[in-house]
């Protein structure tokens, strides 16, 4: 940082929770296709969104669900090593029974939430974080609640700035 720079926080990246998909942990698989399709709507695509925050009742953070959580649900074959099952072709996919899979509640196939970032936190922190589990979006909380969604390619577009201007 140069002199007069002053370190970002998690709260300057975030994507607000009322931009990024969420849904409660009941709904289907289907319902978060429609959640992701309808995201990516007017985005770049470097801002696609590609996962789906999933809460309880009471709107706590349980778990999140990606791309590859809906594909391997809908498909149970994609979630079966390469080498040990023949690859689909596009009317098995559809004859596979992948409909009734997608029926599915997302519950089953989300993955729990690990690590959360703090609104306050810095950047470091967080891109410590995500580096050393390969995440590359973390949930940021404040007082409990959660505020939105940081991701690892904003973190480093804003840490490039950053080495760039000196």
């Amino acid at each position: 940082m140069t002199k007069g720079q002053v370190e970002k926080k998690v709260r300057d990246l975030l994507i607000p929770l009322t931009n990024y998909p969420h849904m409660p942990y009941w709904a289907s698989l289907k319902e978060a296709m429609v959640q992701l399709t309808l995201a990516q709507q007017g985005l770049a695509p470097g801002e696609r969104r590609r996962t789906v925050l999933v809460f309880d009742e009471a709107y706590k953070l349980q778990g999140i669900l990606n791309q590859k959580d809906i594909l391997r649900g809908i498909e149970p074959s994609f979630a079966r090593s390469p080498q040990t099952t023949a690859p689909l072709a596009w009317e098995d996919l559809l004859a596979s029974g992948a409909q009734e899979q997608a029926k599915k509640a997302i519950r089953e196939f989300m993955s729990p939430v690990g690590h959360v970032a703090q609104a306050d936190d810095s950047l470091i922190k967080v891109s410590h974080i995500m580096l050393a589990d390969n995440l590359d979006l973390l949930p940021v909380m404040e007082g409990g609640k959660v505020l939105g969604v940081v991701r690892l390619d904003d973190i480093f577009h804003e840490i490039s700035l950053t080495i760039l201007a000196v």
